[in-house]
């Protein structure tokens, strides 16, 4: 039986934009899935997070041994032993139809950020993040307090590690001219303001900043994981993201056709020159 190895590299966001993507390919030829987890250890900067969700079987998770290196022939031996004799390389920050040409056993490598790579089996993704039961109940019993009861706009405030300088240097940080502009446009698509849900690693930023009414929520002030908070936006009726694939995320989870999702025009900075245009499904706005 063929077998699709994908290496997760980053965050949560990107950890699940490489599952989605190579979860998709794995369904069209029929092959098992292998989550190769070393290079996230080999870097050190962040965990397997994706054991948070209920993902389908047969699911191989690869931890032992070094991830295999760029280039060179340790790569090919390791990936031999792997059972995938190929590596697609994602070419770019844009969808690759190639991945279409993907027929049998190989590694994938990229961060596979577009939903057009999973948009046929849309609806086994969000089942497959579904967080654990367990966590799930943790999640149901924070909503009842924390989510209005209803229709409300999750908006997310992503600073930290993008304050951080070589980041800015990619990323930049939006500031509140654009989610005054977001939620104008929010209003003007819906016809009505709603109650704002607030998701942020800097509050204190947000509180200062942000052009809110009294009936906003800062939800990350009583949440303990990125999983809640992730969960929680996907809860609210719309959504202003940040540039960043965490509440790209938390927008796509809610399944609503009705929803009105806004996001930064410029996602990263110009500098960066990724090309941007399949990053954002069709009918998301930009401000």
């Amino acid at each position: 039986m063929n077998k699709i190895v994908v290496a997760l590299e980053g965050g949560l966001g990107n950890q699940m934009f490489q599952y989605a993507a190579a979860r998709a390919v794995a369904a069209r030829t029929s092959s098992r899935l292998g989550l190769d987890i070393r290079p996230l250890r080999a870097s050190g900067e962040r965990a397997y997070s994706l054991d948070a969700f209920q993902l389908r079987e047969p699911l191989e998770l690869i931890s032992e041994g070094s991830a295999p290196r760029r280039n060179g022939r340790v790569r090919s031996y390791i990936n031999s032993l792997l059972g995938v004799d190929r590596i697609f390389r994602e070419s770019g920050f844009r969808y690759d139809p190639a991945v279409l040409s993907i027929t049998s056993s190989l590694r994938m490598e990229g961060y596979f950020q577009s939903e057009r790579y999973f948009a046929d089996i849309a609806q086994a993704i969000r089942e497959d993040f579904i967080p654990r039961k367990d966590l799930l109940a943790e999640i149901d019993a924070l909503a009842k307090h924390l989510i209005p009861a209803g229709p409300c706009v999750s908006l997310h405030v992503r600073r930290g590690d993008y304050a951080n300088p070589a980041t800015m240097a990619v990323h930049g940080l939006l500031d509140a001219s654009y989610y005054e502009k977001a939620l104008r446009l929010v209003a003007e698509r819906t016809g009505q303001s709603f109650p704002v849900c607030v998701f942020t690693d800097d509050t204190a930023w947000a509180r200062a900043n942000l052009p809110l009414t009294t009936d906003a929520r800062f939800i990350s002030e009583h949440t303990k994981t990125a999983l809640q908070d992730l969960i929680l936006m996907s809860r609210c009726a719309h959504h202003v993201t940040a540039n960043s694939s965490f509440s790209w995320w938390g927008a796509w989870l809610n399944p609503s056709q009705d929803k009105v999702v806004v996001t930064p025009a410029r996602w990263f900075q110009p500098a960066s020159g990724l090309d941007t245009r399949d990053l954002r499904p069709a009918g998301w706005l930009q401000a």
